[in-house]
């Protein structure tokens, strides 16, 4: 054996067969997830990496749960064999539980642990909410994140932000079950412009306490305005002078400087503090002041005529930017008193606002009274300033011109030297043409102070007196119908008068023979012919006809009807003509009154179908006019049943006290009052704070306060709710206000909070609220149509049944279009008591020995909710000597209640005592009584 194994000595035979080299696989056992009842098993391998056999002893577990399944605790394993034996582990109770198995080889003992783990969870969230760029507009975002629980069993979680930041998560705990996920959301409020970058403290079950980062970049929603060919801003736009009836453009950029697309509107300041409205400004103080009359008439001019901006609504896309037009186009204001000189001028200086749409309290109130700071950031302001100057010319000699009589032919000249008063601005003109005169130059251009001599003549082409007014054209610049580009177009009319005289001159009528064939013009005998009488157009002889009804000297007996109406015929009225006459027309002779023989050329005579067609073109314009009239006739009469002149006297008197009952839906008119309707805004035309002002002052005279309808239903209703505003129109549409702020609210307690609307439009409206959290779902409905013109209010119904902080905010639309968002906020306490003090001291009432101490408390609950509470005293081992009345009871909502605190002397009574105040569902309070007892030497000596 030896020389098979090698030359090894014997003694180190006994030494190789000491030495083990066994593998144990695994080192430990682990049973995961054990449930109490059940029965597990896990295998255990033992390896004999040696080259002899070795002898192996395993000693079983000490605890019963347990156990070893071999038939023999001792085992011989060959060398390069395995064994391997089973494990049962039995639960008894759902606890984690652990033990060892040993394993003895040789002189070496091997310890494999045993672990029974019960299932256990393993929940996971992510570290990091990042809500990315956000707009201060006060509206509440919203992210969701996802702990998973990939244990066995449910875990419970917490988080809770202790920071001031409007951020709120829910549900702050729960239970999640084994092998799902929870979501949580996490509500953050961009009121406004801030990096926020806050943790939250998160407890999961199982693990050690985490943060939650919360992460938002809030930027401001900023409107500006910048020039158009630099970056600079701009604050205000010089038009600086222009003439009455013209106009100037100016050209801004306005800029939506955030990451969010915006809604905007253009609004005429036209109530603020430093407007200028058409008074100069070069003149005195006490000259403008006293002008009482003109004052009040530009009062009451719109503003909006004077300036335009053209677009004045729209939206605005992240970062984009639009070329803004601003149009001013001053119109004279006169006093009719006083005329108007050299020196009048008109001074402009108006404001324009940019505005966002969306929820507001209205033009009544102050907007920013409960909204966000960052509100004032999303309208920029822009001052307009401008002068209006008079076209004043001065004609020398005048504006009457007499000419000097000429013949025609000639004619008779006058220099008129036309001045331009203005020394601010050239004035072009242009002279009509005038039958009979002449002007020279008919066009130009006179510069700032500067004169023109313009030559007059008369030149006539026929006899007579004439009388005319010579229109001069006052040229410039004058805004098109787009209000985006000019036309030089006139203006302004000048006249002047211009008269004179054309004489005739002196011809000889000379004799002609007449050689037998009358001539085409001559006179009555045929003899005698003016000279150069064959330029001119005969006339027909007027007196011989009218005296020929007269005569009845050669008057034919002739019964014929067709001489009744028939046409006087003079002599050679057609001679030489070819043209076609007329079968239906008659003649006659002027003295016989014979008909006249009627003649029509066959080669030029009117065909059937000329006929026809010359038929029904003067029936289409006779029908065409006959319509016209029937048409114009219809309105008139409509718009006299429309508004009927009702002169019956019923014997009212203004401001007599009567008031209007609240109307209904049903019980508001279709029709528009005449006010609103000459009130409509034009597409063009900018919005103005008075007039919006006094169109919501009317509105809310109108106020709704019951059937409001949730649908559409008549067809006029239908139809209008479908139609698709403009931002101008839903700026016109009143939601607000634009925070519902319920306060300190109790949990589980109805809490009501007004949403006005004022519908300024002159139509039916569709509003709808997206309201998709559960706290406001007791509300009775969330669309309503409201009628045109009118105001209403809703009730909004908040109630929660958790506590915490309360930050959501939802949108509302108005005919399916977005038109803003309403934030709502409250504080949801549990119901409370607040004591008026935690201790008292009770002092005697008398001087009795048998006196009673008292003392008082009040209990306060500042809350929404009636707070039931109950006195409990505080047992001390001397016994309890004090008493409170009431012992139970109710606070009222805001309210507070006295209790009464005696305290009976006593040899063993105690002098100090605790009372613990218990409100159902709230809190509890301690109240430290003490009685303030003073015994004197003397009372000790008597006694």
């Amino acid at each position: 054996m030896d020389a098979e194994r090698g030359s090894v000595a014997p003694r180190d035979i006994d030494t190789l067969k000491k030495e083990v080299q066994l593998r144990v696989n695994p080192l430990e056992l682990k049973f995961q997830d054990a449930v109490s009842g059940k029965v597990y098993r896990l295998p255990l391998t033992v390896h004999n990496l040696g080259r002899w056999n070795q002898k192996i002893r395993f000693q079983e577990p000490s605890k019963p749960q347990f156990k070893l399944l071999l038939t023999s605790l001792d085992k011989e394993l060959a060398s390069g064999l395995q064994m391997t034996a089973m494990v049962e582990y039995h639960p008894n109770k759902n606890e984690d539980t652990s033990d060892h198995i040993f394993i003895s080889v040789g002189n070496k003992v091997l310890d494999i642990p045993l672990f029974g783990l019960i299932p256990v969870c393993q929940l996971e969230i992510v570290p990091v909410v990042d809500f990315g760029t956000l707009v201060a507009n006060s509206k509440v975002h919203c992210k969701e994140i996802t702990i998973i629980n990939r244990g066995k069993a449910p875990g419970k979680f917490k988080a809770e932000y202790q920071g001031q930041l409007p951020i709120v998560i829910s549900p702050s705990s729960g239970i999640v079950k084994a092998k799902t996920s929870m979501v949580i959301k996490v509500d953050f409020c961009a009121d406004q412009a801030q990096i926020v970058n806050e943790m939250a403290r998160v407890s999961l079950q199982g693990r050690p306490e985490t943060f939650l980062n919360i992460k938002v970049h809030v930027v401001e929603q900023i409107i500006e305005l910048f020039h158009m060919n630099s970056e600079r801003k701009l604050e205000c736009i010089r038009f600086g002078s222009v003439f009455f009836g013209t106009s100037k453009l100016e050209h801004a950029l306005l800029y939506n400087n955030s990451p969010e697309s915006i809604n905007w509107v253009a609004i005429m300041q036209d109530d603020c503090v430093g407007e200028e409205l058409g008074t100069n400004i070069h003149q005195r103080t006490d000259i403008a002041i006293n002008n009482i009359s003109y004052l009040n008439k530009i009062k009451k001019i719109d503003m909006t005529d004077f300036m335009s901006c053209v677009p004045n609504e729209g939206t605005l896309l992240p970062y984009q930017k639009i070329v803004i037009t601003f149009c001013f186009s001053p119109k004279l204001v006169v006093d009719t008193k006083k005329d108007v000189g050299p020196s009048h001028r008109q001074d402009y200086a108006l404001f324009v606002r940019f505005d966002s749409v969306g929820s507001k309290d209205g033009f009544l109130r102050d907007d920013n009274s409960n909204t966000m700071k960052s509100n004032r950031l999303q309208k920029v302001e822009l001052a307009l300033t401008g002068s209006g100057l008079p076209v004043i010319l001065q004609f020398d000699p005048g504006k009457s011109l007499t000419f000097a009589p000429c013949h025609m032919g000639e004619h008779s000249d006058i220099l008129c030297i036309v001045k331009n008063q203005s020394i601010s601005l050239p004035v072009m003109y242009h002279f009509k043409k005038t039958a009979h005169f002449k002007m020279d130059p008919e066009r130009g251009k006179i510069d700032e102070g500067c004169i023109q001599n313009v030559i007059c003549s008369f030149v006539p082409h026929q006899i007579g007196v004439f009388k005319v007014k010579q229109v001069i054209e006052i040229i410039g610049p004058v805004a098109d119908d787009n209000l985006r580009s000019l036309s030089m177009k006139p203006f302004l009319y000048i006249h002047l008068n211009f008269s004179s005289t054309c004489k005739a001159f002196t011809r000889k009528v000379g004799v002609k023979i007449n050689p037998g064939i009358s001539p085409l013009v001559s006179n009555p005998t045929r003899h005698f012919v003016a000279k150069d009488s064959e330029k001119k157009d005969d006339l027909p002889p007027v007196a011989a006809m009218l005296q020929s009804t007269a005569t009845k000297l050669h008057d034919h007996c002739l019964k014929d009807e067709s001489t009744k109406n028939a046409l006087i015929a003079f002599p050679n009225d057609r001679a030489t003509s070819i043209r076609s006459g007329d079968h239906h027309e008659h003649f006659r002779t002027i003295f016989t009154k014979m008909p006249r023989y009627d003649y029509t050329d066959p080669d030029y005579e009117y065909t059937d179908l000329e006929k026809l067609e010359r038929k029904a073109h003067r029936d289409y314009y006779t029908n065409y006019i006959n319509n016209l009239r029937t048409i114009r006739l219809r309105k008139e009469a409509q718009r006299e049943r429309q508004f009927p002149v009702n002169e019956v006297d019923i014997g009212m008197l203004p401001l007599s006290g009567l008031k209007s009952p609240p109307l209904s839906q049903s019980e508001i008119e279709e029709e528009i009052p005449p006010s609103l309707k000459a009130s409509s805004l034009k597409a063009n035309r900018l919005l103005s704070t008075k007039k919006i002002a006094s169109r919501e002052s009317e509105c809310l005279q109108r106020k709704i306060t019951r059937g409001l309808k949730s649908k559409p239903t008549t067809h006029q209703e239908k139809q209008e709710c479908s139609k698709v505003l403009t931002p101008k129109q839903i700026h016109q549409v009143i939601v607000g206000p634009s925070v519902l702020n319920f306060g300190n609210i109790c949990v589980k307690s109805t809490n009501t909070h007004l949403l006005h609307i004022v519908n300024m439009l002159p139509m039916y409206i569709l509003i709808q609220l997206d309201v998709d959290f559960e706290e406001l779902q007791k509300t009775k409905q969330f669309s309503y149509v409201i009628p045109p013109t009118s105001s209403t209010y809703i009730s909004m119904v908040f109630e929660s049944s958790t506590s915490g902080k309360f930050w959501k905010s939802f949108t509302f639309k108005i005919n399916n279009i977005p038109g803003g968002h309403i934030l709502v906020m409250a504080a949801i306490l549990p119901v409370k008591l607040e004591l008026s003090s935690n201790e008292i001291v009770l002092r005697p009432q008398s001087f009795l020995l048998k006196t009673c101490f008292r003392g008082t408390v009040r209990l306060y609950n500042h809350l929404n909710c009636p707070a039931q509470f109950g006195w409990k005293p505080v047992t001390t081992l001397r016994g309890i000597a004090f008493t409170i009345c009431p012992a139970q009871g109710t606070v009222d909502p805001y309210c507070s209640l006295e209790c009464e605190v005696t305290w009976q002397p006593g040899f063993s009574s105690p002098d100090k005592g605790e009372f613990l105040l218990q409100v159902s569902g709230g809190n509890t309070l301690t109240l430290k009584c003490i009685a303030h007892v003073i015994i004197s030497l003397q009372c000790d000596f008597h006694l």
